[in-house]
C-alpha cells in the first residue's frame, strides 16, 4: 500500500459523499472488538437486549442526516430478537429464554460509528463493535465453561463439540471478547425486602445463592482469557448491567439513612458509586472477582414503567407506551415503550468508546 493510501485509511478518506457510491456497513472491512453478554436464569437479558434493540434502532433512524452516523444491524442467527422488539413496542415483556441443552443460541449485536474528522467533509472515522450474547439460560454456562476451561488438547476440545453441548461456539466468543456485560436483577440481592430466590432447582447442581452462580459463571471465563493470553485478546472493561432498577426506588432512603451517603442509580453524577456500592453490599465476591481485575467498570440501570396488567390474574405486566395522543412529536413517540432510554444510549456510547478505531 503506498504511503496516500496508507494515510487516506488512516484519517477514514471517504472519495465521495454521493450515497450511490458509497459501501455499506456491511461491505467493510473494519476489524472489531467482541463484547459478551451474559447473565443468569430470568436475570432480564432478553428484555435488556430488546431495549438496547429498540434504542439503537431509534437513534440510527435519528442520525441518518447528521454529520456523525450511527448504523445499526441486528443478526438474530437463531434468536428471535426482532420479535422481542417488537414485543416491547406492543407493551408485552418479551417471553423469558428456555432452557437450552443442545445449542448456543448466538444473536448479536452490529454497531457502527462513522464521526467527521478536522480534515474535511470527506474524512471520517469509522469504529464498530460486535455483541454476541452466551444465551445459555444463564446457569448452564456454570457447569460448561469449567469443561471448555480443562479442555487442553484439540481430542478433548473436539469430544466437547461432538457432546453437542454447543462448547465450540462458547469457546471462539469467549475467545475474541475483549469486553463482558453481566446483567444483574436487582431482586437477586439476597438481603433486601424484594429479593427473589433463583429457579436454581430446574438446573442440578446450581446454588441458592445469586452471588455464587454469578461468580461461577464469570470465574471460570476470567481464568480461561488468562490461561490463554497469548492466543486471545485480554479484557480490556466490564459492564455491569442491574435490571428492575425500579424496584431499588423505595429503599434508596433507607440505603442513604444507612450508610450516610447518597444512594441514587438513576442520578448520572452518583449513578456508578451507587451500583458499585449495591453491588459490593449483595453480590460480594462477584464484586471482589471483578475489581480484582483492575478494569474500566461502568454501572448501567435499566428498568421498563408498568401500566397494570394485561390479565386478570396479574402475572402479565404491561410496559407503558406512548401514543398519538401524548405528544405534538408524534413521529418520535408512539409505540415507543417508557424505560430507561438515556442508560440505553450511555450503554452505546460506552461501546463506542471500546470499539476498534479504524
Amino acid at each position: 500500500m503506498s504511503l496516500i493510501n496508507k494515510f487516506k485509511d488512516f484519517v477514514g478518506y471517504q472519495p465521495s459523499n454521493d450515497v450511490s457510491n458509497k459501501t455499506s456497513m456491511l461491505d467493510r472491512k473494519v476489524t472489531t472488538k467482541t463484547i459478551v453478554t451474559l447473565g443468569t436464569m430470568r436475570a432480564g437479558k432478553t428484555t435488556f437486549l430488546s431495549g438496547l434493540g429498540a434504542t439503537a434502532q431509534y437513534k440510527a433512524s435519528e442520525s441518518a442526516k447528521m454529520d456523525n452516523k450511527f448504523r445499526f444491524i441486528p443478526k438474530e442467527g437463531t434468536g428471535n430478537l426482532l420479535d422481542d422488539i417488537a414485543e416491547l413496542r406492543c407493551g408485552h415483556f418479551p417471553p423469558a429464554t428456555p432452557i437450552i441443552n443442545n445449542s448456543t443460541v448466538k444473536p448479536a449485536f452490529a454497531f457502527e460509528w462513522e464521526d467527521p474528522t478536522f480534515f474535511g467533509q470527506h474524512f471520517t472515522v469509522i469504529r464498530q463493535a460486535d455483541m454476541p450474547v452466551i444465551d445459555y439460560a444463564g446457569e448452564q454456562l456454570v457447569q460448561l465453561m469449567p469443561k471448555v476451561k480443562s479442555a487442553r488438547t484439540i481430542d478433548q476440545m473436539m469430544a466437547l463439540k461432538a457432546s453437542g453441548e454447543g462448547t465450540d461456539q462458547l469457546t471462539v466468543t469467549v475467545n475474541q471478547a475483549s469486553a463482558l456485560l453481566p446483567v444483574i436483577n436487582a431482586e437477586r440481592a439476597e438481603g433486601l425486602p424484594i429479593f427473589k430466590p433463583e429457579p436454581y432447582e430446574k438446573i442440578k447442581g446450581m446454588s441458592k445463592h445469586p452471588d455464587v452462580n454469578l461468580q461461577r459463571m464469570l470465574g471460570p471465563i476470567i481464568e480461561y482469557k488468562h490461561d490463554n493470553r497469548k492466543y486471545c485478546p485480554p479484557l480490556e472493561r466490564i459492564g455491569v448491567v442491574v435490571t428492575a432498577c425500579d424496584l431499588l426506588f423505595p429503599i434508596t432512603q433507607a440505603i442513604s439513612e444507612r450508610t450516610g451517603r447518597p444512594f441514587d442509580p438513576l442520578k448520572p453524577e452518583i449513578s456508578n458509586e451507587s451500583l458499585d456500592s449495591f453491588m459490593k453490599a449483595f453480590f460480594p465476591g462477584t464484586h471482589s472477582l471483578i475489581s480484582s481485575l483492575g478494569l474500566n467498570v461502568q454501572y448501567f440501570p435499566c428498568y421498563f414503567e408498568l401500566d397494570g396488567y394485561w390479565d386478570q390474574d396479574k402475572t402479565d405486566p404491561r410496559i407503558r407506551r406512548g401514543n398519538i395522543f401524548d405528544s405534538p412529536d408524534w413521529e418520535h413517540n408512539v409505540n415507543r415503550p417508557k424505560y430507561t432510554e438515556y442508560w440505553f444510549n450511555r450503554i452505546i456510547e460506552w461501546l463506542k468508546e471500546f470499539a476498534t478505531r479504524v
